[in-house]
């Protein structure tokens, strides 16, 4: 993978529309459906790093090339084992913010997704895709 100077630029637009994926279904999911705040984070960061690995690895770092379908599982696999810490990060921020201090959940959700937002870009660059680069 070649490196291009606006590779963090093309990551924030498309962490941002992973971050309208987790907000929406956070939303859906906690308001709509009345499912309990920390099973709402887990299913919306669930769905948005699904949308992650696909954008990061196709369009952000142009990972390029035909590989089996065993390759990509085991990919997407490493993804969201990478993913995780930062899964956690933003069950601990919305459980404290929103559980314990009963802060807004919405300005919580956007704070939290920015600081993981962070941590993934750095896990992106450095460890997931940098093997292929």
């Amino acid at each position: 993978m070649k490196k291009r100077p606006n590779d963090f630029i093309i990551y924030c637009i498309f962490g941002f529309a992973a971050t309208l994926v987790n907000m929406i279904s956070y939303e859906l999911l906690f308001r709509r459906a009345g499912l309990d705040n920390v099973p709402s984070v887990m299913l919306s960061w669930f769905l948005a790093v699904t949308f992650a690995f696909f954008t990061n690895k196709y369009i952000v770092f142009s990972v390029k090339g035909a590989k089996s379908r065993h390759t990509i599982i085991q990919e997407l696999l490493y993804f969201y084992l990478m993913r995780a810490a930062s899964g956690v990060l933003d069950v601990a921020i919305m459980y404290i913010a929103v559980d314990i201090l009963a802060l807004n959940h919405t300005i919580w959700k956007f704070i939290s997704n920015l600081a993981v937002g962070v941590c993934n870009y750095l896990a992106g660059r450095l460890f997931i895709f940098a093997k292929e680069k």
